[in-house]
């Protein structure tokens, strides 16, 4: 009769331990630094990616993704263009939750006011 006690009792407090869910915890590197038209590209890519979880799962996958950006940075539609359907479903909510840099110029904002991001994890 101890014994089941102590094993029950060990099973409710092993359930009170806090889970580390995947997407709470990140250690990404600082964002690049936006100047210029590459720089803009590859910040809201990197943006995007610090909110890309589970990357292990997609390796040799791909997906396309149309992201459509105001004239503040913001993300104002994305859709799936073309690949995996598990992969382009994690990058559209990645797409959705990062917090991507604004442009730092209109005549940046004119040329990726509509983007193709590409993700092939490897």
């Amino acid at each position: 009769m101890r014994n089941r006690f102590a094993l029950l009792t060990l099973l409710l407090v092993s359930g009170c331990a806090p889970i580390k869910h995947p997407r709470t915890y990140t250690q990404n590197p600082p964002a690049p630094v936006v100047t210029d038209l590459k720089s803009y590209y590859d910040a809201v890519h990197f943006a995007i990616q610090t909110q890309f979880f589970d990357v292990d799962n997609y390796v040799g996958k791909t997906c396309q993704i149309d992201i459509d950006l105001d004239d503040k940075g913001q993300l104002s539609d994305v859709h799936m263009r073309t690949g995996d359907l598990s992969l382009c479903t994690e990058a559209l909510y990645a797409a959705k939750h990062a917090k991507l840099p604004v442009p730092p110029s209109a005549e940046v904002h004119e040329k990726t006011k509509h983007m193709v991001i590409n993700f092939a994890p490897q």
